[in-house]
């Protein structure tokens, strides 16, 4: 997957906003204001391909647990299923029901004899934006340069301007959901995996 660099967003929104550089302070304010745009659209799905792990073999602790860190292997965000063999390679398998506290994904009704361990489907984590090098998922890159640049707007009293720049922002993140809708509608993983909003009675 494509990556682009902090640097890059920075320069963009200093493109936007037509100048040559900013302010040690305003520079401190655009890195919180990316880091919070990059945790909005991280947050808008669990699908994006780049955080997806499907059917990921983890340890279960003796209380039926599977925690959030394995040594090995990325931080678990968010659970989306969690089955007794791995999925999507047999024509059906077992998923547990369970449900999440501070120490992980509690499985309900496990038989700890059959197994020490389970496939569990789930998104990772990611980085905030540290420095320049820190890189920017591309696919997120246009929403966080003109959503921070919004808020930079915001801060500066131009409320007019703002609102514009966010309406752009919020464009490019609608283009970017739909993109993941359509591969959900084509692909088997995003129809076959059951979560708690596919799963829900309408």
């Amino acid at each position: 997957m494509q990556n682009k660099t902090y640097s890059q967003l920075v320069s963009l929104i200093k493109s936007l906003a037509g100048v040559n550089s900013f302010t040690p302070e305003e520079n401190g304010y655009i890195l919180n204001f990316a880091n919070r745009r990059l945790d909005e659209i991280y947050e808008s799905s669990l699908m994006w391909p780049r955080y997806l792990r499907v059917g990921e073999e983890r340890a279960i602790s003796n209380n039926n647990i599977v925690p959030y860190t394995q040594a090995g292997s990325p931080t678990i965000r968010d659970f989306i299923s969690i089955s007794k063999e791995k999925p999507l390679v047999l024509k059906s398998v077992l998923n547990y029901d369970f449900y999440v506290n501070a120490n992980g994904a509690n499985i309900i009704n496990f038989n700890g004899s059959d197994s020490s361990s389970v496939y569990v489907t789930y998104k990772s984590g990611y980085a905030d934006f540290e420095n320049d090098e820190s890189f920017v998922p591309a696919e997120f890159f246009q929403y966080i340069a003109h959503a921070s640049y919004a808020d930079f707007l915001r801060m500066d009293g131009q409320i007019e301007k703002a609102i514009l720049e966010e309406g752009i922002a919020n464009d490019y993140m609608d283009r970017e959901l739909g993109k993941l809708d359509t591969i959900s509608n084509n692909n088997f993983v995003g129809r076959r995996i059951p979560t708690y909003v596919n799963s829900q009675s309408r």
